[in-house]
Order: C-alpha cells, then structure tokens, then sequence
C-alpha cells in the first residue's frame, strides 16, 4: 500500500479493534491503554500512515516527581489543569513520571528513549540538575512550574512564597498574634522564601523573632512540646503546607491542646483536606489552573521566540479564611 491510501480503518482491521479506538491513541486521548497505544503507533509506522501534521500544532512533553508530594488533591489538581491548559491551546502532549533513581542514572524518559519528538517541555517541581541538562540538550524549549531556583536558567512559573508568609505572618499579628511559629522543612527554596516572608512581618512590626519557634522537620513535634512549655511560647503556627498543618492539628488534639482555643495554625496550598478538617484550616490559595495556563502560555511564547530572555513569573497566594485562628489576646499575669 502506499502510504496515502492507508487509512485508519486499515489499522483497525490489521489490529482487530475500533476505528475509534485507533484514532484515540494515535491523538494521545483518554480512553486507550498505554499498551494499546503502544501497539497502534507501532502498527501505523509498519504501515506507513503518516497523519498530517498542523505545523502550527506544537507536541509537549511534560515530566512529573509529584510537586507538593504531601497533598496528594493539589497533585492531581495541577496534573489536571495542566492537561486541561495543553488541550486549550490546541498542544499535543505526553505526560511521564520521572523517579529519582531514573534522575539519577540520567535515563530519559520512555517516549524519548523510542525517540518521539518534542518541541517543548515542562518540568512539574524540581529536578535534579545533571538530569535537566540531560534533556534540555535534547528539548531546547523548556519551563518549570514551581522547579524555580536563583541557579537555573529558564522560564519559570513560581509562587511568590515570601509574600505569602509575610501576609500569614502579618495576619496573625493583625489577630493579637506577637509569639508566631514555622513548622516545615527549611531545604528547599520555597520554605526558606516563607520563612524570610514571615521573619520580615515580624521585623516590620518590631516584634522580636524567637527563633526556637522556627521547626524544621515536618514531625518534629518533640520539638513542638517543648516550645510550648516555655512560659512565653507561641500563640499561633504558620506551617509549611495543609498537609503539615493538619498533622499538627492531630498532634495537639493528642496533646489535649485545642485549635483554635489553646493555639492558632495555618497552612497553605487550599487542599481539599484543608476545608473538611476539624476545625476547618486557614490556608493560602495558589491558583492552580491560572498557574497551569501561564505555564502553558509561557512556553509557547518561548517556542514563538526563541531568543526572547528568560523570565520568572510570580504568582500571588491569597488568603482563605476558616476557623483554625482566633484573635488573642494576651491575659495579665
């Protein structure tokens, strides 16, 4: 056959399926298993179909490590919007989880390995650098979304996380707050961000900083009691995520510390779990979908200008307010 007259019912014959299902996976939608899709792209290529290509139509490639690991509703939240961004603006796309002993051993990703073309990719957090390099060499037309960091180069989509811990920092002080804690991991770029937002309210409102209120570790609640039982402790926990948050909702529950009534806590990301805990946790909204089209629509101004200088955007979080913090006030001794 020559390969204008193969047609996708001839792949669905040789294959003994639907032509609807040999037009699913060669368009990359739902509805076909990876193994299928698999065996039909493999078919059409013994065949000789080639489909027209729109060469306005670019093909992404997005990479995955599970960013905000913890919160599991954000994940699949941005995993959705992201699709939804790509299907918007008419992109082909592929999307692929990267472990981190693949990183480590810098192995590409499957479909690269079976040398699928992309004109762009996109990182979903943070990846380890030799293996960035790896692909950018391969993939010129690269953006991260929340993978940012002072040291790479690139177009890049980021929360602006010193902002929002200084609003949640200036929000409790507003409350009556003046004793204020962290709870979070502190190796990762976006909690020293939050950290250096949270010390900055306090420093602005001349409010000395303790800092044996700042935990680091997402259960260091040994270090939490002990905190606590300083006679001047503090009032209220700003946490890194919902996720942190909620554990250390349970942790005090435990304690027999009640929240708001004994302490105030905070979170972030607006999780799913943030609203149906008890008490409900006030929190920072981040937007996702708007994030997830800005990606979108960042890559493909990069891939209209390849020269263009890199840019960072910053995305504002903003406050969602519930019942995990109460006014305080400070009682006379």
């Amino acid at each position: 056959m020559k390969n204008d007259k193969i047609k996708l019912s001839d792949i669905a014959k040789e294959l003994g399926i639907s032509t609807i299902s040999v037009s699913r996976a060669l368009s990359g939608q739902e509805g076909v298993s990876e193994e299928l899709r698999e065996k039909v792209l493999l078919t059409a290529n013994e065949m000789g179909y080639l489909r027209a290509k729109n060469p306005d139509r670019h093909k992404i490639l997005v990479l995955h490590q599970k960013p905000f690991i913890q919160d599991n509703s954000n994940f699949s939240h941005i995993m959705q919007g992201m699709e939804t961004a790509l299907q918007v603006a008419e992109c082909d796309y592929d999307m692929e989880f990267a472990d981190k002993k693949n990183q480590a051993e810098l192995l590409l990703p499957s479909r690269l390995q079976k040398g699928s073309h992309y004109d762009g990719l996109i990182f979903l957090g943070g990846f380890e650098k030799a293996y960035i390099e790896l692909l950018t060499r391969r993939i010129s037309n690269y953006v991260y979304y929340i993978g940012y960091s002072p040291a790479k180069d690139g177009d890049s989509i980021w929360y602006n996380f010193n902002r929002g811990g200084y609003m949640q920092c200036d929000y409790l002080i507003q409350k009556g707050h003046k004793r204020i804690g962290y709870l979070g991991n502190n190796n990762g770029y976006a909690c020293k961000e939050k950290v250096l937002g949270i010390i900055s309210a306090l420093e602005e409102n001349e409010i000395p900083v303790n800092k044996d209120f700042f935990v680091y570790g997402e259960e260091k609640f040994e270090e939490i009691d002990r905190v606590l039982k300083e006679k001047q402790g503090p009032t209220a926990f700003i946490c890194q995520w919902d996720y942190v948050a909620m554990k250390l909702i349970r942790h005090l529950h435990e304690k027999g510390i009640k929240v708001p009534e004994d302490i105030s806590v905070m979170g972030y990301g607006n999780t799913e779990m943030s609203a149906l805990g008890i008490p409900a946790l006030t929190t920072m909204e981040l937007y996702i979908d708007y994030a997830c089209e800005t990606t979108v629509g960042l890559l493909l101004k990069r891939l209209k200008r390849p020269d263009k200088p890199y840019e960072n955007i910053l995305i504002h979080s903003t406050l969602v307010e519930r019942d995990s913090v109460r006014t305080y006030v400070e009682t006379p001794e």
